[in-house]
Parts: structure tokens; C-alpha cells; sequence
């Protein structure tokens, strides 16, 4: 009989489906709006100013999550990046606030392409370091959901840190809106 870590191995991994991978981008360019939004009540001095943490500024750690978004989206789709877009391409404000919806663009269009099929496809892609990597599509979706949920966190505290007011910005408060109960 077969150990279970080999029976593992043989299962293909569950995908997510197109449905939730579509609420999940949904509530992904929720919060990257609202975090725009919290960060508008920043002053410019503080809002570029370096504060240790993570990417450093606010808008460096906003522009990384976009930026992290179009990569993988350009994994996704076939090519292979070795540069991430920078604050260099979008050193202001305004830069970043004309990109950013049109990646969420980007990626729900290319969200709608998919079937169940593509998105347990596997995606064979490099890092930045070259380094070589395979996972199924829609799994590497709902990491670009996480990766993002994570510098929420991050960019509300620096948000705070440079006497902003950060935005509430967490799943749950997202289904109350969605429902109107907010």
C-alpha cells in the first residue's frame, strides 16, 4: 500500500474557482482603492519620506504592490519579467493612482478568460533571481490576493506613522459594505 505522503504527491492541488478567484480581485482592488484613499491624508513630505519599514515610503510600498500585480500578471500570461516596475516608472501620486486601476483591469479581463481547466493549468515562471518555479494558475491568483493583503497591513502602518488616517480594510468589512450593512 502507497504512504499517504505519496498518495499526496499523486493529488493534483485544488484550484480555486473562477467565481471565487473573481471575489477575491474584487476585494483586492477594494482595498488597494481605499488604501489609495487613506494615503491621500498623508502630506507629501511624509507620504515619500523613508520610514524603515518595508519598502520604506508609503508610496514605494504602493507602487511595489501594484507593481506585484502586473508581474504576475505577466507570468501568468507567458512572459518572463526580470525587472519589477519601480517608483522610478511612477515617482508621483498621480503616476501610480492612473496605473493602478488598469492592471485591476488587466487582471480581471484575463480572470474572465480562464475556465476551470486553465486555472489548474500549471504556470512554469523564474523569480527575479532566475530562479525556476511551477504552480497551478489559479493558486498563483490567490497568492497575489495574499501578497497584497499582507502590504495592506504595511502601508496602514506607515499610513498611521506619517499622522495619516489608515483605512479599515479587512475581508470582513468588505462583505458588510458588499451587503450594505457597512
Amino acid at each position: 500500500m502507497p504512504s499517504p505522503l505519496f498518495l499526496l504527491q499523486l493529488t493534483p492541488m485544488n484550484t480555486h474557482s473562477k467565481e471565487f478567484l473573481r471575489d477575491m480581485f474584487d476585494y483586492m482592488r477594494w482595498g488597494d482603492r481605499l488604501m489609495i484613499e487613506a494615503a491621500r491624508t498623508v502630506p507629501d513630505e511624509a507620504y515619500y519620506k523613508d520610514q524603515g519599514i518595508s519598502f520604506g515610503s508609503v508610496h514605494k510600498l504602493l507602487v511595489h504592490c501594484m507593481a506585484a500585480q502586473w508581474i504576475w500578471l505577466s507570468r501568468w500570461r507567458g512572459e518572463s519579467p526580470t525587472k519589477l516596475e519601480s517608483h522610478e516608472q511612477y515617482p508621483t501620486r498621480g503616476a501610480l493612482e492612473q496605473r493602478w486601476p488598469l492592471v485591476h483591469s488587466a487582471m480581471i479581463d484575463f480572470l474572465g478568460l480562464q475556465t476551470t481547466n486553465s486555472l489548474a493549468r500549471m504556470i512554469d515562471y523564474k523569480n527575479l533571481k532566475g530562479e525556476h518555479f511551477s504552480l497551478p494558475l489559479g493558486e498563483l491568483m490567490f497568492y497575489v490576493v495574499d501578497h497584497g493583503t499582507y502590504h495592506r497591513g504595511q502601508v496602514a502602518s506607515l499610513i498611521k506613522r506619517a499622522g495619516g488616517q489608515p483605512a479599515a480594510i479587512s475581508y470582513h468589512r468588505y462583505l458588510l459594505e458588499r451587503q450594505g450593512q457597512s
